[in-house]
C-alpha cells in the first residue's frame, strides 16, 4: 500500500475545514478557540470539547480524547489513519499527498 504524506494533509486541511466537513456548531468561540459538545462522545458537556484553530489541535475534557484535525477524521468515521486521510481529502476535494518511493522508510 503506498503511503501517504500526513503531515501534507494536515497543512492542506485545517482543522476549521474539518470542523466544516462535519458540521460541528461551537457553543462558544474565542480568539481562535472554539468550546462546544464533544463530537465523539453524545454525553459530554455543552464546553466539553476544546479546539485551538491556530495549533489545529482539539481536546475533550470528557472522554480524554484529543489530537489533530486528521485524528479528529479517523475518530468520527472510525477510521484507520490511512483511509481516513484518504477518505478526508477526497471529501475536502483535494488529490491524496502520496509519499514517493524514494521519501518511504526502508525496511530495516
Amino acid at each position: 500500500m503506498p503511503g501517504i504524506d500526513y503531515a501534507a494533509v494536515r497543512r492542506a486541511i485545517p482543522m476549521s475545514r474539518v470542523l466544516e466537513l462535519i458540521q460541528y456548531e461551537p457553543a462558544a468561540r474565542r480568539c481562535g478557540r472554539l468550546r462546544g459538545p464533544c463530537p465523539l462522545n453524545p454525553t459530554s458537556s455543552r464546553k466539553s470539547f476544546s479546539v485551538d484553530l491556530d495549533a489545529n489541535l482539539f481536546h475533550c475534557f470528557s472522554c480524554g480524547t484529543g489530537g489533530n484535525q486528521l485524528d479528529l477524521w479517523s475518530a468520527i468515521h472510525d477510521l484507520q489513519l490511512h483511509p481516513a486521510a484518504k477518505h478526508l481529502c477526497h471529501e475536502a476535494g483535494i488529490a491524496v499527498p502520496w509519499l514517493n518511493q524514494s521519501d518511504a522508510i526502508p525496511n530495516l
